[in-house]
């Protein structure tokens, strides 16, 4: 145990507090340091109410913290628009719309509903395109087969030709049906989102599909991909570039090889904090700057307190939704070239002053310093974030309308929402495991009132976390040595009495009120408020 875990802060004397009634004193504990404040909750109100009313509908109805629907209401958004729209906020530079992103989030926290109800359009679009192109993928075939069959009697004739006059003519006559045939390209059914491919399916995805595919999962694969799951070293082309829009091709993906002249690619992962750990803390992804072109969200918890029953999202919200994104998806699917909005000079003023906080805050002491790789995109993710805003307000014409004042202040309340889960999610990264889990087991002793336990009693409360009986002895062992659980009599163990009324490192939690509404609250001196 380090001197700096060692350091106490005392409000006795003599260094103790007295017990709650007799026995002996208990040292003044050692606080278990986690995140100093909870990330803010995710600003609904920068949608309009088509789209805010089924990020709240969705997490009423999954009981679940809207950042992960927000946060998948921005993918499904860049999806739509990505290599679309383009933001000009200065000439000479252009921002793209599409996203990175990753909702953290543990196992049994209800990811999968809330991705099936928020991608569901993109499906739905992805259909309608299938259906539409059909008749010109079976009439691209039977033309192909015809010049094929063509272009093989042309060599048959060819071959046989004995005057050396016919031959030659026969010869160009063989090659011209060829090359007739190989420019017919029969197409595939139009992509607009997948949940997972490697590096070198994914270029030839976008290849086939103008450039853009969205990648929008519930699982975590993606991040095992790109940490070398299926190679130590993984091409990470299609991501950088993607996400930057440049070009990039792929030589082994097929004979004439697969390029892209200007991708755009979307990215959203919804993922355990295991993962994350492991993908955050890959070295060489960080060196290439791939973790920080990420916003991150971290949904609080709400498990303990969910209602069991609640009402399904109302279907004139769920069907106002779907009728918006299928029709964005569809329509903006069919652009060959994307749009190019500018800002008013308002907006335009309100966005340089944005880029100017943001860069001071990149100096030493200032709350980017730390986070330079990050907050060294701020101010692009801020543009991006703002062209996606003004496509969710303007879903019929945002291409022929500059953004607004308005939508550049929501870019910006929501790239300071991305900028305080990144935080966090830094903290996630990097934090120890051992005190992590010293932190979960003192929450639930603390929280199920276990003022005096056994070893068998503590498991029994942690046993989905810590299944095996030595994690919980060395968690045990933790806390003892830093001040919180002593041994007491009959082989029994003692909580400290402050751990009832301070909070040991994370106590902000997210509850949902009887009426269903989701609202934060801080931990009470009673224990963890909200309904049972």
């Amino acid at each position: 145990m380090s001197a700096a875990r060692l350091h106490l802060v005392t409000d006795q004397p003599n260094g103790t507090d007295a017990p709650a009634s007799g026995g002996p004193l208990w040292d003044v504990p050692v606080p278990l340091t986690g995140p100093s404040t909870a990330p803010p909750p995710f600003p609904v109100d920068v949608f309009p109410a088509w789209l805010g009313d089924m990020v709240t509908g969705v997490a009423r109805f999954t009981q679940t913290d809207p950042a992960m629907a927000g946060t998948l209401a921005v993918a499904v958004l860049s999806a739509c628009a990505g290599g679309r729209l383009e933001v000009e906020p200065v000439a000479g530079w252009r921002e793209p719309v599409n996203v990175f992103a990753a909702v953290i989030a543990g196992p049994g926290e209800r990811k999968s509903p809330v991705h099936r109800a928020m991608t569901a359009p993109l499906f739905a679009a992805q259909s309608t395109l299938g259906e539409a192109m059909r008749p010109r993928i079976a009439e691209a075939a039977a033309l192909r087969d015809i010049a094929d069959r063509h272009a093989e009697q042309a060599k048959t004739q060819a071959a046989k030709a004995s005057d050396p006059g016919k031959r030659d003519e026969a010869a160009a006559e063989a090659v011209a049906a060829a090359i007739a045939a190989e420019a017919i390209t029969v197409p595939g059914l139009p992509r607009l989102i997948v949940d997972d491919a490697t590096p070198e399916a994914l270029i030839g995805l976008m290849a086939a599909n103008g450039g853009r595919m969205a990648i929008i999962s519930d699982e975590g694969g993606i991040f095992d991909t790109l940490a070398g799951r299926y190679s130590g070293a993984p091409n990470l082309d299609p991501y950088l570039k993607g996400h930057a829009g440049q070009p990039m091709s792929n030589e082994r993906q097929t004979r004439e090889g697969a390029s892209v002249d200007k991708p755009a690619l979307t990215v959203c992962v919804m993922a355990q904090p295991t993962v994350l750990r492991k993908f955050g803390g890959n070295a060489d992804l960080a060196g290439r700057g791939l973790p920080a072109r990420f916003l991150f969200a971290l949904p609080r918890s709400l498990a303990g307190y969910r209602l069991v029953d609640t009402e399904p999202v109302p279907e004139a919200v769920t069907a106002g939704y779907r009728h918006r994104v299928h029709d964005l998806a569809a329509t903006l699917a069919e652009w060959e070239d994307p749009a190019v909005v500018t800002l008013t000079p308002e907006a335009g003023r309100m966005r340089l002053a944005a880029a100017q906080e943001v860069e001071a805050q990149l100096r030493p002491g200032g709350t980017l310093h730390d986070m330079r790789e990050w907050g060294n995109k701020l101010s692009g993710a801020t543009l991006r974030l703002a062209g996606l805003l003004h496509v969710a307000h303007h879903p019929a014409d945002a291409w022929r309308r500059p953004i607004d004042a308005d939508r550049m202040t929501d870019a910006v309340r929501l790239a300071e929402f991305f900028a305080a889960h990144y935080r966090a999610a830094l903290t996630t990264i990097g934090s120890d495991a051992a005190m992590e889990n010293a932190r979960y087991v003192l929450g639930v002793l603390t929280t199920k009132g276990m003022t005096t336990f056994t070893r068998r009693e503590a498991h029994r409360r942690v046993a989905r976390k810590l299944p095996k009986s030595d994690e919980v002895t060395a968690v045990l062992n933790e806390l003892i040595a830093l001040g919180w659980v002593r041994n007491g009599p009959d082989g029994r163990y003692e909580l400290h009495p402050r751990a009832a009324g301070e909070d040991p490192g994370n106590a902000d939690t997210l509850t949902i009120a009887p009426t269903g509404d989701v609202s934060t609250a801080q931990s009470t001196r009673e224990g963890v408020s909200g309904p049972c």
